[in-house]
């Protein structure tokens, strides 16, 4: 394979593009979100505790990012930086699950939406399903 002067691989450039993109999008999504709540809503604890639990994903998310960015560059450490990654998943698992469950629970409960549920588990079992794919790929590394 071609190595450009800086040691990195053409893949490994656009590698790092998707992923820069890929972190832009969230943050301008969390940025998007944050005004649109605070905007359109009361201010209350339970917008508080929802806007703390998406930064924190999203940072958690970010931290998800350099942890594959970092694997992908340093193919010897992966046994270490597999296991940061579903340490991230798992805490990104269960902000999300605590926030989505409890929140569509009391929006369905308020009204008459017995799908919102179905939303809320939705949203909790997409973070787990990456939290459970890693635990896979950690327990094959460590064979």
């Amino acid at each position: 394979m071609i190595k450009q002067g800086n040691g990195q691989t053409p893949h490994h450039l656009g590698l790092a593009l998707c992923m820069w993109l890929g972190s832009m999008a969230f943050l301008a999504t969390g940025i998007w979100a944050t005004i649109l709540l605070v905007l359109t809503s009361r201010i209350t604890a339970v917008l508080i505790i929802t806007l703390i639990g998406g930064w924190v994903t999203l940072a958690g998310i970010f931290a998800c990012f350099v942890t594959l960015w970092q694997l992908v560059r340093a193919s010897q450490a992966a046994r270490h930086l597999v296991r940061r990654l579903q340490w991230l998943l798992g805490v990104i698992t269960i902000i999300v699950a605590v926030i989505s469950l409890s929140l569509s629970y009391a929006w369905a409960k308020s009204g008459d939406a017995p799908g919102i549920i179905f939303i809320g588990l939705f949203l909790a079992a997409m973070p787990f399903a990456c939290w459970l794919l890693t635990s896979v790929w950690r327990l094959t590394l460590e064979r």
